[in-house]
């Protein structure tokens, strides 16, 4: 069966024919009009820089004067000399306040497991790439290392807190991590970049870039090929990626700008899960699967049926132009897909299958289309602001049984034997023999439509306060057709559900001295409703489902102070989250009578991060928070909220030399067996245990130097030692508990972090 998407004849989207006329509008607008451009920031990875020698410079986090919400911003100075280049955007935004990442095979080598912000798990925030959301649409969680490796990546913002009413997303519920690309260089240059490390990593990038183009208006272009190979840390974890990125700006006049960005991305990596404590006694702290051989033929941890292929682009148009009289249009068309080959939950089988090994092969694939459009207009008084966000995605998603032996890894199974066989003709038609269905867990279409037209005012009561109102309209629909539901029933299903909600947000700014700035946010974020949430249960249970999008009232105060020595931000945070979705008691086949809403939860904490620069290069650097997160029914902890985070540091800059040693702090959090209804008392839960708090230690050293000023044929080199858990400490983070406390050392699992590891990176400019 073929399960490909299928697109319209004429594949450009009616968004895009919208967008495409103003993008034409807004360009002769811009080639018509006075010129009013600012200096262009470029994003770019300069191998040598000017030495930084103060606290704004080399600061690891920061906040701006003019923040509106607590926020830390990592600069692109941070990740090219601070993270190993196999990192990822979650490595990379670790070191901010209130953030935990949890990677069990290296940096950037697998997908992480946890990365919370403020304790809200991935799939609670959004993800934004250039200001455009991404990630999947059935729970909106995100694959780290699917789309952006750090050598893409320019700058990282981490936003705690739903933003104003220009901050678009299906997730504003928790925050924002926001990505930007990385830009095109203004000289013409080649760099490779070779890196070498732990467990036979190996990473290979090629960039080149155009310079500025005299003849094409001063237009530029970055263009690069990564490959990167690893064992990983765990056994047989191992990972290849491809990664192909291409981005161009094209001035229009004197104060437009076409910008057109793609990047494609290919993964294949075995996929271990977590482990327990008797896996670790017995076969050791990093293990992960099995190898491939006889006597592992019919092990369920074989390396042969554990293991995932994936591809991913993205590719935007965008425009910002400047047409005059203080007016400013910014429009990003895009597209982005996913699409994912996932083999996993083997089963040694039975009867006449007795000694072959089945499977499940699931496959998640999605394509989206979209448009981001902005008008502003800065007067004497204050700043209006108004756009729309609107998104479609068509996302198959499927699940069907394999036979290694007889089918091989990707063949449907249609054999007496299959795995997911309907066990008796009857029920759904689709699920008997010789019908579309007949060996598929579930086989259905996803499409999703967000549609989000905002409006703000920035009044300038004073030269030093001003205040921002603005308001947000949310719409998300979804059209859900499964030939077969992901339901123990395996019914089919066609069902439409829309939800709608106004969002307000209120913030406050005030600078008291030029250096020292507050605000005070008064903002509402919302989550829209998880596929299964809005329809995994069986047909006769539908009219029972009663969920409403989670909902988050956000009440922030904070202060900004930047000065050339010392720098600083704090604040302190209290959120209200409302619309807690639970799964009512199971019905007789294991599926929930019932989706329904709790009260919610009360979260609440304190934020700092600092930066002191102490002469000769060396700044201190330290971040912290306190953070706390309640049930209001049953006065539980909510899950996987860290009680604190912190993050202490030196950096240095000197000579020619750099580098830094940082070390992370992650408290524990709390871990259930199971939380059934948070309302009542106890949760549903039988049994909890907390994680393990820990500290990991990183160093980075490096040396770069100019040859020859910097002006012939070789340029410059820059070398790199990355050094990650420099102390060696060994780590275990409890992921799950069994109900039984007898049971913990056979059944509870934890995710494993790596012991000490090193990559050695080495870049030149031609």
């Amino acid at each position: 069966m073929n399960l490909t998407p299928i697109l319209p004849r004429n594949p450009i989207n009616p968004s895009f024919r919208l967008a495409a006329a103003l993008l034409g509008t807004a360009l002769l607008l811009g080639a018509a009009s006075e010129d009013t451009s600012d200096k262009i920031l470029r994003l770019e990875d300069l191998e040598i820089t000017t030495p930084r020698k103060s606290a704004l410079t080399q600061a690891l986090t920061d906040s701006n004067l003019d923040a509106r919400q607590p926020h830390s911003d990592i600069t692109i100075q941070y990740i090219s000399n601070n993270v190993a280049p196999t990192a990822d955007y979650a490595t990379i935004a670790n070191i901010a306040p209130s953030v935990a990442n949890v990677e069990t095979n290296g940096p950037g080598l697998s997908e992480a497991k946890h990365t919370t912000l403020r304790g809200i798990d991935d799939g609670g925030y959004n993800v934004t790439f250039d200001g455009i959301p991404f990630g999947d649409y059935n729970s909106y969680s995100h694959h780290t290392t699917s789309y952006f490796p750090a050598k893409l990546i320019g700058r990282v913002n981490v936003d705690r807190g739903p933003g104003t009413a220009s901050t678009i997303g299906l997730a504003t519920f928790g925050g924002t991590m926001e990505l930007y690309s990385k830009d095109p260089r203004t000289g013409m240059s080649f760099v490779p970049t070779l890196s070498f490390g732990s467990w036979n990593t190996q990473l290979y990038h090629l960039e080149g870039n155009t310079g500025l183009l005299s003849g094409l208006n001063a237009a530029s272009a970055i263009a690069s090929y990564q490959r990167m190979t690893t064992d990983g840390y765990r056994t047989n974890a191992d990972m290849a990626r491809d990664t192909y990125y291409v981005k161009y700006l094209q001035p229009v006049g004197r104060n437009t700008v076409v910008t057109f960005l793609s990047s494609v991305n290919k993964i294949s990596f075995g996929n271990p899960g977590t482990v327990t404590q008797t896996q670790i006694d017995t076969f050791g702290r990093n293990f992960g699967l099995k190898d491939d051989n006889a006597a592992n033929k019919l092990d369920l941890l074989n390396r042969r049926y554990n293991y995932q292929d994936k591809t991913a682009d993205f590719e935007y148009i965008g425009l910002e132009a400047r047409p005059g009289n203080g007016w400013k249009i910014e429009n990003k068309v895009y597209t982005y897909s996913y699409d994912n080959k996932s083999h996993e939950k083997p089963k040694a089988g039975s009867g006449a299958a007795a000694g072959q090994m089945l499977g499940s092969l699931k496959g998640n694939e999605y394509r989206t289309y979209g448009d981001t459009l902005a008008f502003s207009r800065e007067g004497d008084r204050g700043t209006f602001k108004a756009g729309l966000w609107y998104d479609a995605t068509t996302n198959h998603r499927y699940t069907y049984g394999v036979n290694y032996d007889t089918t091989g890894a990707d063949a449907i199974d249609l054999t007496a034997t299959a795995l997911y066989k309907a066990a008796a003709p009857g029920g759904n038609p689709a699920t008997l023999a010789g019908a579309a269905g007949y060996d598929y867990k579930y086989l259905l279409v996803d499409k999703d439509t967000s549609f989000q037209p905002f409006a703000e005012y920035q009044w300038k009561v004073t030269n030093d306060f001003n205040l921002n109102a603005g308001v947000k309209y949310i719409k998300f629909s979804r059209d859900f057709n499964a030939t077969v539901n992901q339901t123990s029933g395996r019914q089919a299903l066609i069902a439409t559900r829309s939800d709608s909600k106004v969002t307000p947000s209120l913030t406050a700014h005030y600078v008291i001295e030029r250096d020292w700035s507050v605000y005070a946010q008064w903002a509402q974020g919302q989550m829209a409703l998880s596929e299964g949430n809005s329809f995994y249960v069986d047909n006769a249970n539908l009219g029972n489902i009663n969920v409403k999008p989670q909902l988050s009232t956000n009440y922030q105060v904070g202060t900004v102070f930047k000065h050339d020595r010392f720098n600083a931000a704090a604040d302190v945070y209290y959120v209200d989250f409302k619309n807690y979705a639970y799964s009512g008691p199971a019905d007789a086949s294991g599926d929930p009578i019932y989706y329904g809403v709790a009260k919610g939860a009360y979260y609440r904490g304190l934020e700092a991060e600092a930066t002191y620069y102490l002469g000769s290069g060396v700044s201190a650097y330290g971040n912290g928070s306190i953070n706390q997160a309640v049930f209001k029914g049953s006065k539980l902890a909510v899950p996987t909220v860290p009680d604190t985070t912190a993050a202490l540091g030196l950096v240095f800059d000197h000579a020619g030399f750099f580098g830094s040693l940082t070390e992370k702090y992650v408290g524990k959090w709390k871990v259930y067996n199971t939380i059934a209804n948070p309302d009542l008392p106890g949760a549903g839960a039988s049994r909890a245990a907390n994680s393990q708090s820990y500290w990991l230690g990183d160093l980075s050293i490096g040396y770069g130097q100019k040859i020859g000023n910097g002006q012939g044929f070789f340029r410059s080199f820059k070398a790199r030692l990355q050094v990650s858990n420099i102390f060696d400490k060994k780590v275990q983070v409890l992921d799950g508990v069994d109900a039984v406390a007898a049971n913990a050392y056979a059944k509870d699992v934890f995710n494993v972090l790596p012991v000490r590891n090193y990559f050695l990176t080495v870049s030149a400019e031609f």
